[in-house]
Order: C-alpha cells, then structure tokens, then sequence
C-alpha cells in the first residue's frame, strides 16, 4: 500500500512532535484542524510558539515547502522536513529547516514556495546556505 499526502502529513507532524519532546519542549495539538497551526509548543523557558510542519518528498517536490496561505506573526515558525529517499522508505530521518514566518515569507516566491530543493541547482545551494542557520535549528522551538 502507497503513503498518501494526508499520511505523509501526519508522519513528519509526529516525527516533529517527538524531536520536540525529546529536546524538553512541549506540543500542544488543536482540537480542531486549524489551517496554519499544527501545534503550540511550550518551550523550556514557558514561553510559547505556534509551528506549521510540511512535509515534502522525492520524486518531485522533496524540499520545495508551500505555504500558500501564509499569516506571518512573530511566534509562528514554518518547520519544513525534506525526506530524501522515496516515499514508504521512511528509515532515513529527514532534513528540518525550522524558519520564522518572516523569514520563509522574504525568501519565497509569490505563491510563498520555498524551493530549498536537495541541493543540486545553483539555486537550491545558494538559498541554502542563506536560510542554514535555520537547519536542524531546534533551539528555536526548544528554548
């Protein structure tokens, strides 16, 4: 059996879920499904945040995170996970880029794609290297 969007949602929302309990944040999951807040997170320091996961995978959008209806606030963080390797082969963890909303909206194209890619283009390699303080930036999330 395929993984299908929905499933692939879910998967990177509970991989996220777990990093942040790991590393001693707290998500807290709305009762309903709210459009841009998958989870307010309580970090280490009691403050909160409010994050959106998205989850891409190869073959064709494997790290261009799409975020069409974005609201940018200050405590609201995009967490973009890329999966590498094809979809139902999920023993790789994938690549976290967690970016404030400000910062994902400034470096977006006009329908706020985010086209971090794998790496290969020239475009791909030079907005990673602007966006990667962002990579694997837990901190952010965690306090």
């Amino acid at each position: 059996m395929e993984i299908g969007a929905t499933e692939k949602g879910k998967l990177g929302e509970l991989y996220v879920f777990s990093k942040l309990i790991e590393k001693g944040a707290m998500p807290f999951l709305p009762i309903a499904d709210v459009s841009d807040v998958d989870a307010v997170v309580r970090k280490k320091d009691e403050t909160y945040v409010e994050i959106q996961v998205k989850s891409t995978w190869p073959p064709e959008q494997a790290g261009y995170i799409n975020v069409p209806d974005l609201n940018v606030r200050r405590d609201l963080f995009i967490v973009g996970l890329i999966y590498a390797n094809l979809p139902g082969l999920i023993e790789e963890m994938p690549e976290a880029w967690i970016i404030p909303s400000d910062v994902f909206e400034a470096n977006t194209t006009e329908r706020r794609l985010l086209g971090l890619g794998l790496g290969v283009t020239k475009h791909e390699k030079n907005l990673r290297e602007k966006l990667a303080d962002y990579c694997e930036a837990w901190h952010l999330l965690t306090g």
